[in-house]
């Protein structure tokens, strides 16, 4: 059998464009197959009345040079088609309780120093916690290329950060502040791993940076840089079923019945959609059993809205705004005609100095249930109904961040609102899940998978593999790819990197290699 592609990859979102840029780098032909209009998966942008407003990726963190996800970036060729905004060092994000604001500064030692000022009799916990994060960031591999990671990281890195926040004796109310960048790993903190914890915050104290969309978006990054290394990207390209002989993967199926083969296949998207793809008598009860046993995080529901510069509180920073001291409050289940939102996350793109209102987006979590609900009415033939039901989300929303700024009501205009059904239909996640699988404390090891499947040459990448948000979607690409091509090896060319005009001369003399072998 002829195979047109060394590698096949489903999903074209951070883990799916790393992979193929990898091994795009090492000479192999690889696709890339995309089921929605545009690549990029959550990296995506979209446009409504002339501004532009991201869906997944509002900030990235660790990008200052020598930093962890710098050191991929740079070896991926992304930084060469990027502007990068810093966020403000003294507060790139402020979390808002009622009758208190605390806001947060990059590097370590100063957000230690700011939470002893808000906290002054805490001073020995806070340094235990800073202390411990270290230790724990430090034992992880593949985290941060460029440090070789220790033994061990010592402590239950992967139990539950209130058990471990109550070892340290912290007050109630730092203990809110500590978790209360929970948003971004989607788990409350009864049940959050202290390891998913410290990752994203150590992620962002060591540096925040916005992309300016509007000129260099994301999505677009990561597509030139593929196609600087000669692979392909395909959109419109959904994926039907995964071929399959003797055991060993050999291709896909799209849904126009085109059939495409390749050595090898890797799916990048929420694990359970690869049953889907598969006869799932190819994969060992056990390992369905685990995936049936996964619960997912919670989605988002969404306002992108222009506000005027003039009175925009999240220029350089963003927010997270808190209608109680209960960081957790937004993950109960509140009845269907209760629309408190808990928790609204605000974040802006890039604007200029003359720039009369900017793009901000406000999130806010929606429960399972209440997922289903607003589902069931877009699918109930009465679009009136659907629409009035995200209007009264909207509100909520608005209402509770009108609280903390007044002049929004007059400076604000909601623009347009999406659901965690938007997600899904999308990027085929399920209920629109915003972080995959769940990696709970008490199951951590049975909620995370290995790269290479019971099927010969068929892999898995993506968030639900690794730890959550861009930084894992990415590392769980980059360690499906080490298997492949050898871990000592990959990481030193990730070590090592190479400017933009270095790897273009070197891609040239691997891409006339690879045209002379396939002659």
């Amino acid at each position: 059998m002829k195979h047109r592609y060394d590698t096949i990859i489903i999903g074209s979102g951070v883990s799916g464009m790393t992979a193929g840029i990898l091994l795009a780098r090492e000479g192999e032909k690889v696709l890339v197959l995309e089921q929605h209009t545009v690549p990029g998966g959550l990296m995506q942008t979209f446009q409504r009345r002339g501004a532009v407003f991201p869906t997944g990726v509002h900030r990235l963190g660790s990008l200052k040079k020598g930093q962890a996800l710098w050191h991929y970036f740079n070896y991926l060729g992304v930084l060469d088609h990027l502007n990068l905004v810093e966020m403000d060092r003294n507060g790139f994000e402020t979390f808002h309780f009622p009758g208190a604001s605390f806001r947060i500064p990059a590097g370590h030692d100063c957000y230690g120093e700011r939470l002893k000022g808000y906290f002054p009799g805490e001073a020995k916990a806070i340094d235990q916690y800073l202390s411990d994060m270290a230790r724990v960031i430090g034992s992880l591999d593949f985290y941060h290329p460029g440090l070789p990671p220790a033994k061990t990281a010592g402590g239950n890195s992967t139990g539950s950060l209130d058990d471990y926040l109550k070892t340290l004796g912290v007050s109630a109310r730092l203990k809110q502040v500590l978790t209360a960048n929970n948003p971004f790993y989607g788990i409350p903190s009864n049940t959050c791993p202290v390891l998913t914890h410290f990752i994203v915050s150590d992620a962002y104290l060591n540096s925040a940076f916005r992309v300016d969309e509007t000129t260099t978006p994301l999505a677009g990054a990561f597509s030139k840089s593929l196609a600087a290394c000669e692979g392909e990207v395909h959109s419109n390209a959904k994926v039907n079923a995964v071929i399959t002989d003797k055991g060993q993967a050999r291709g896909v199926v799209l849904d126009n019945n085109k059939r495409l083969f390749s050595n090898r296949v890797i799916f990048t998207g929420h694990p359970a959609g690869l049953l889907e793809l598969c006869d799932p008598k190819l994969f060992r009860p056990a390992f369905q059993k685990r995936l049936a046993g996964c619960e997912n995080t919670r989605g988002f529901f969404g306002v992108a809205m222009t506000w005027k510069r003039r009175s925009c509180p999240v220029i350089d920073n963003d927010a997270f705004v808190y209608d109680s001291w209960d960081s957790n409050l937004a993950y109960h289940t509140p009845p269907p005609e209760d629309h408190r939102p808990g928790t609204v996350f605000l974040s802006a793109l890039p604007c200029t100095e003359t720039s009369g209102t900017v793009s901000v987006t406000a999130l806010a979590g929606i429960s399972p249930g209440e997922h289903q609900r607003m589902k069931a009415l877009r699918n109930s033939g009465e679009p009136g109904r659907y629409q009035a039901e995200k209007q009264k989300l909207a509100r909520a929303v608005m209402t509770l961040l009108s609280k903390q700024w007044p002049a929004m009501e007059r400076d604000a205009e909601i623009i347009d609102t999406y659901t965690p059904g938007t997600f899904e239909r999308y990027t085929l996640t399920p209920d629109g899940s915003a972080y995959g699988i769940q990696k709970k404390a008490g199951q951590f090891m049975q909620t995370m998978f290995h790269p290479a499947t019971r099927v010969k040459n068929l892999f898995m990448a993506g968030q639900s593999i690794s730890f959550n948000g861009i930084h894992g979607a990415l590392v769980s690409s980059v360690t499906l790819c080490s298997h492949i091509v050898g871990k000592e090896r990959l990481m030193e060319k990730i070590i090592k990197g190479e400017s933009g005009q270095k790897r273009a001369r070197k891609q040239g003399v691997i891409n006339e290699k690879r045209d002379r072998t396939r002659k």
